[in-house]
């Protein structure tokens, strides 16, 4: 093992779909910047210690260079190193560029103590559901089979899983029982964590443990037919990656970012 620390500390940070501007992306919709700003804001007054924040997609709604510069700048307040994504609203190779060119990493993977943490590209270009291609596919299982003696977890924005919304599981990972064997061939892979769907998920697949996220701008009312939004708050999602391979975990919202314009 690689170090006598006990736990790491992982705040994930999902779709916060920043527009040209600052400002709603649509009517009825609050400040994407603004809701960022106060999540942020509160992972710095109750995680300021994290060891690794993942940003797990759909960073732009409006995929130009200035609006990743923006979200990097936001972002940056954030002391801990940062591992980005890109979902099915980005342009993956303009945000990949910004990100690394700012010295945060994009996909790829990073080592926490006795953890591997590895990010995954879904993105399939003119389609709003995800595919894993081939090539991560393979990237994955050697970055694995690299770190023998580490536990795994995973990051990707689709869902690997239905989720029990109608119109959300036509959008899910086009391939995830593919993507799911792919993890359940190495029995170190303890979680994977997604986001797209716009609200808290936890549920097993074997060992697996699969975690979904919130947005930083508005949620997806859950086990909805139709696309409907809910009225609750912003958030984020915290982990601690343990010693012995266990994971424990959170989802905090943050007071004061649920939608005005929405129904109650």
């Amino acid at each position: 093992m690689t170090t006598a620390r006990n736990v790491f500390t992982v705040v994930q940070i999902s779709d916060p779909h920043l527009g040209l501007q600052p400002g709603p992306i649509r009517t009825g919709y609050p400040d994407s910047d603004a809701q960022l700003a106060a999540v942020l804001d509160d992972a710095l007054r109750h995680q300021g210690d994290a060891d690794l924040a993942l940003v797990t997609g759909d960073l732009a709604e409006d995929p130009v260079p200035a609006v990743y510069q923006r979200l990097i700048g936001h972002l940056a307040r954030l002391p801990a190193p940062m591992l980005a994504l890109a979902g099915n609203h980005d342009d993956r190779g303009i945000a990949r560029d910004a990100f690394v060119g700012a010295g945060h990493g994009f996909e790829g993977e990073r080592v926490l103590g006795d953890w591997l943490v590895i990010g995954l590209d879904s993105c399939w270009p003119g389609h709003t559901a995800g595919w894993v291609q081939k090539p991560e596919l393979e990237r994955l299982a050697d970055s694995i089979e690299r770190h023998p003696g580490h536990w795994v977890l995973v990051a990707v924005h689709h869902p690997l899983v239905r989720v029990g919304s109608r119109w959300l599981d036509r959008l899910t990972l086009t391939n995830g029982d593919e993507v799911l064997a792919a993890l359940a061939r190495h029995p170190r892979v303890r979680a994977c964590i997604f986001g797209h769907i716009h609200q808290g998920y936890d549920a097993m697949h074997g060992s697996i443990r699969l975690l979904g996220c919130p947005s930083t701008l508005v949620q997806f009312l859950p086990e909805a037919a139709d696309f409907a939004l809910e009225p609750v708050e912003s958030g984020y999602r915290v982990l601690r990656l343990h010693h012995d391979g266990s994971v424990e975990t959170e989802l905090r919202r943050v007071p004061g970012t649920r939608p005005t314009g929405l129904p109650a």
